[in-house]
């Protein structure tokens, strides 16, 4: 064969490879479930979009009415409630598409400006294992824009590493949007910082390093170059003040990350298991990277990285974090191991070297692409096009029953379900939501965890002798303790929801009904799309 027909089935093979990457990040950026968060995203950034003004005051609950409301990711809430307001539900599952995308492209476009072109095969394979774990972090939320200006901020910072130091000019402008958009600012100027710090210590160290240490570190910047870089950081960290919140923005920041939520998931440490395997298959690859590559490491990238793997491990929220800067700064160290050992994989190599072998590993990766995108729009989906509401997770039914039958005014409502019962109940206030201590006192939040767990809590924070009805999930201690110690009624429940009543005579719609009403089979099966209006109106005072 031709040197050129090789060359050419190479390239088809290579194509295909990226192609078949391509089509596993739609695939897992296409996750449709909302979460949520959603419905509060969506009503306050729409608000904003229509006003002008972000929340200052809260008006949706009755245990926090009129208490200070501090929105401090309402330019990210704006963006959500703007591609909403303009293309509803659909828009916001293919905006988050576009920014998994741009996220994913602009991480593995860092990895390629340190990779040899013959070695982009690395990236495009770190980059299928590190796609499975950014992907966690994308629901559609404004949590998504500070995974994107992570991404940005690693390309900023490798130009500027790269001698082109101009670039760092971008940082004050970047930072001071990044902090209006979403708390996540906080950990971006940390690595900032961490950056600043770790490369001007490698420039003075370095000069004092024997001669076979300090070859295994790059040389480091100019005077000029760190000096810029420093007075931009401290510049970006200045630009905190320029939101509706002032310096207050920073100061709750900072307090809500030390605050630990172990009744919150994504807010516990990641466990050593099947669910975010691909975060320590990522950690164990960059460590074996940075340990045996023979290329000059930097210091500010080894630095970013123990970073994020360190918050990442304290909250499981920041794996898709860890991995994105993973998929910027591991794969050209990966492929000089990779080079560095290649005759262990001689045979395998030259297994890739025959005609047959690459059009047939050609022909796989198409029919393995044209799967992924089946499975995108069809695996665990009823409604592709959308964002969906599984019945299984949300108490759809449950809600349904509420509005048929005339139910309002003050909800004691599970944690997760705060939002979406404020969004489809005009008539009625939670007792808390998602939106947690920008909007709720320790304290309230403390009596509630408690009262889920049908344990004793602080009824000075948490009266429910206030409360008109409850909705809670049909297995939760707390509801069962609220039908046996304090007398209230299970008016209708499913396999998911129980709704109880304090007073079934205070709602007339009640009447004549065998209680408590038993949800149908199909009141806990499907996935609904979420809707692509806003509420009617909002709660009257």
């Amino acid at each position: 064969m031709s040197s050129d027909q090789s060359s050419k089935n190479h390239s088809c093979l290579s194509r295909a490879f990226c192609i078949c990457v391509l089509c596993l990040a739609i695939f897992q950026f296409s996750e449709n479930t909302v979460d949520p968060d959603l419905w509060s995203h969506l009503f306050f950034g729409a608000q904003f979009v229509q006003t002008g003004v972000p929340t200052t005051t809260d008006n949706l609950s009755w245990t926090a009415y009129g208490q200070p409301s501090f929105d401090h990711e309402y330019l990210g809430e704006a963006v959500l409630g703007a591609v909403y307001l303009c293309l509803g539900a659909p828009g916001l599952l293919l905006f988050k598409i576009i920014i998994g995308l741009l996220t994913f492209g602009i991480a593995i476009a860092v990895a390629f400006k340190n990779l040899d072109p013959k070695m982009k095969a690395v990236a495009w394979a770190f980059g299928a294992l590190a796609i499975v774990e950014i992907s966690f972090g994308f629901a559609a939320r404004p949590q998504i824009l500070t995974a994107l200006l992570l991404a940005i901020e690693l390309w900023l910072l490798n130009r500027v590493h790269a001698g082109k130091w101009p670039w760092a000019l971008a940082f004050p402008p970047m930072f001071a949007l990044w902090f209006n958009l979403h708390g996540g600012s906080l950990a971006g100027m940390v690595l900032l910082f961490a950056a600043a710090g770790a490369t001007t210590a490698q420039s003075v160290t370095r000069k004092f390093l024997p001669a076979k240490v300090a070859a295994h570190w790059s040389d480091g910047m100019s005077l000029r170059a760190i000096v810029m870089l420093w007075i931009c950081a401290i510049a970006a960290a200045a630009s905190v003040v320029i939101n509706p919140h002032g310096f207050e923005l920073a100061r709750w920041l900072v307090g809500s990350v030390l605050w630990l939520r172990p009744q919150i998931q994504e807010w516990n440490p990641a466990r050593f298991n099947g669910e975010h395997a691909m975060f320590f298959i990522c950690v164990a690859f960059a460590a074996v990277a940075f340990i045996l590559s023979r290329r000059p490491r930097q210091l500010w990238e080894i630095a970013v990285l123990v970073i994020l793997f360190l918050v990442a491990f304290r909250a499981v929220r920041n794996t898709p974090l860890f991995c994105i800067a993973a998929l910027a700064l591991v794969p050209p160290h990966l492929a000089d191991v990779f080079q560095r050992f290649r005759n262990h994989f001689e045979r395998f190599i030259q297994l890739f070297q025959s005609t047959a072998v690459r059009r047939a590993s050609t022909t796989i990766l198409i029919l393995i692409s044209a799967g992924i995108l089946v499975a995108a729009c069809t695996l665990h989906k009823k409604h592709f096009w959308t964002m969906e509401v599984p019945r299984a997770q949300y108490p759809v039914a449950a809600l349904d029953f509420i509005k048929q039958h005339g139910l309002h005014g003050n909800l004691l409502v599970f944690f997760d379900w705060g939002e979406m019962c404020f969004w489809n109940l005009p008539n009625s206030r939670v007792s808390i939501d998602g939106r947690l201590d920008s909007v709720y006192s320790p304290a309230i939040i403390a009596a509630h965890w408690k009262l889920y767990n049908g344990e004793p809590f602080d009824t000075n924070a948490l009266d429910i002798s206030r409360a008109d009805y409850a909705l809670l999930p049909s297995n939760l201690a707390g509801g069962f303790a609220l039908a046996k110690n304090d007398g209230w009624q299970a008016v209708y429940a499913d396999d998911l929801a129980v709704v109880l009543v304090k007073n079934p005579k205070q709602f007339p719609q009640l009447a004549g009904l065998a209680l408590p009403v038993q949800g149908g089979d199909n009141a806990t099966q499907g996935r609904d799309p979420f809707p692509n209006h806003l509420p009617l109106r909002l709660p009257t005072p």
